[in-house]
């Protein structure tokens, strides 16, 4: 009869099943945690992208109001340079891909955004503003202040806040 001899079998000792389960059991969690950051990490960086398009996009549609307004989203007549009010600004409304979708009112900033597909919250009032080496009035200038508050879904307190100043003649182009 032979015998088998315990040192000379193939495999793995217990010692060494308990040590690569215990770097499996390190690493994994390590490795998930990684690729977790990654993607909040370009949720943030296509929002804070997609915000400055916004502010952009907000210019453009102020702009389009004093024109004529028939190529704005923006149903109310904005006086140039002022119109609205930090306490009570315009509100527009966006979808995720940065398309517009309504003009929102105070609700929206007070808690979730009710409007279905709403991603962000647009902001905006304007002041007028004269450069001081320039003495004309047709030299006034609006001072936008636009924010881009992102979730629109989420309440007021856990927004990202992306402000915005921009200085605007009323034809768009300084």
């Amino acid at each position: 009869m032979k015998t088998f001899s315990s040192a000379k079998l193939p495999g793995m000792t217990l010692m060494e099943v308990v040590v690569a389960l215990g770097v499996i059991a390190f690493t994994v969690p390590i490795i998930l945690s990684a690729t977790g950051a990654a993607t909040s990490s370009k949720s943030s960086a296509e929002a804070d992208t997609r915000s400055a398009w916004l502010a952009k996009e907000a210019q453009r549609q102020i702009i389009a109001s004093w024109d004529d307004g028939e190529n704005s989203a923006i149903s109310t007549d904005l006086d140039f340079p002022d119109f609205g009010s930090k306490a009570a600004p315009n509100i527009l409304l966006y979808d995720i891909e940065g398309e517009f979708i309504a003009e929102g009112d105070s609700s929206d900033l007070t808690a979730s955004s009710a409007t279905d597909g709403a991603a962000y919250i647009v902001t905006f009032y304007g002041e007028s503003h004269t450069p001081p080496n320039l003495t004309g009035s047709s030299d006034t200038l609006s001072y936008l202040h636009v924010k881009i508050l992102h979730p629109a879904k989420a309440v007021p307190d856990l927004r990202k806040v992306y402000s915005y100043n921009i200085l605007s003649p009323k034809g768009g182009v300084l």
